[in-house]
């Protein structure tokens, strides 16, 4: 009687799993399903951009923005840039709506009319195994549109896209903002605040991003006064891009600062080599660089007449579009661990010393 019952309960347990295995292999979870119909139908109602997102085609494995886990069959990936028709106006976000997506780890929310969150509905209601979040070309342009969506902790988030979202300086600018998100974002490691209108002001506001390992800063209206305090606690930072903004020589000394850091961008800022500040030349920096630096990039800068590169670790050096030292050519031999050169459309200037006879 026992190994009777033993033996209905196995076939049970076996019918069950080939059940659920066998709809994992036709496609998504049917819960999933339907919360992306839902989703669909409430950011393109029309339908055309989600063209695929169709009742009559169960597996939303193979729509398009999705991805699943192999094994699970679960979502894991949700990308939707562009995807919400701009007719529907501004969008205050019910992160609900993304609940039966249990074990999405990212979310690309980009250029979706995005400008704040309903209150306790932010991006903290979501599973616990989000690691990526893009929200940029979205309209977070002040203190409350940011915090509305991340009301509580998301000590899970690794990586954080607000580029190209109208964040801006003053008193009804993000700074402080971003100061509250960096005790809720404990171990993000992504930063991305390029393309907005922030000036310096914001150093101080970026200190608690203790975690950072790459931070993107370019394209914004930073000079470098008080960027020293970044380098004294930022001290995992390993990427940074300053490019496209209007620092000049005076950022120079705090570089140095960042022992590991092994890829910096200072493209298309005003250093002009020939200045000195507090006694520091750009050339004495060329010199100092950190020992950990692998790629650097100074394209569209000037360097000066006597500019010396040396380093025993630079891999890559991009100096595309740039006034340069002809003299630079003889020192490529301090660079003894160097793959990559790029100096695409220099401006080469100076004349190479004369041998004697």
């Amino acid at each position: 009687m026992m190994m009777k019952r033993i033996g209905a309960w196995m076939l049970l347990a076996l019918l069950t799993l080939v059940g659920e295995w066998s709809g994992r292999c036709y496609g998504c979870l049917e819960e999933e399903r339907i919360g992306l119909l839902e989703i669909q139908s409430l950011i393109h109602p029309y339908g055309f951009y989600l063209r695929d997102w169709v009742d009559d085609n169960s597996n939303c494995c193979e729509w398009y923005g999705i991805e699943c886990d192999n094994t699970t069959r679960r979502v894991i990936q949700l990308s939707l840039p562009y995807a919400r028709d701009f007719r529907l106006g501004d969008w205050v976000l019910n992160a609900s709506l993304f609940l039966p997506l249990k074990e999405l780890q990212s979310l690309d929310l980009v250029y979706t009319g995005l400008v704040g969150c309903m209150e306790n509905e932010g991006f903290e209601v979501l599973s616990s195994k989000l690691r990526e979040l893009d929200l940029s070309a979205n309209r977070f342009n002040n203190d409350k549109s940011i915090l509305s969506c991340f009301n509580g902790n998301l000590s899970t988030l690794k990586s954080l896209d607000l580029s190209f979202t109208e964040l801006t300086a003053g008193s009804e600018g993000s700074f402080n903002g971003l100061k509250v998100l960096s005790s809720r974002l404990k171990k993000l490691e992504n930063l991305h605040l390029n393309g907005n209108q922030y000036n310096d002001s914001i150093f101080p506001s970026l200190t608690g991003f203790s975690s950072l390992k790459s931070l993107d800063l370019s394209r914004n209206k930073l000079t470098g006064s008080g960027f020293e305090i970044i380098s004294s606690h930022l001290g995992k930072l390993e990427n940074l891009d300053l490019s496209y903004n209007i620092f000049i020589d005076n950022i120079l000394s705090h570089l140095h600062g960042l022992s590991s850091l092994k890829s910096l961008n200072l493209s298309g800022n005003m250093l002009l080599g020939s200045t000195t500040v507090n006694g520091l030349r750009m050339l004495e920096f060329l010199q100092s660089l950190p020992i950990s630096l692998k790629t650097l990039s100074l394209k569209d800068t000037n360097l000066s007449q006597g500019t010396f590169f040396n380093s025993s670790t630079l891999k890559e050096l991009h100096l595309d579009n740039t006034s340069l030292p002809i003299n630079f050519l003889q020192n490529i031999g301090a660079l003894p661990a160097l793959k990559v050169l790029s100096v695409a459309k220099c401006d080469l200037h100076g004349t190479l010393p004369t041998q004697g006879k």
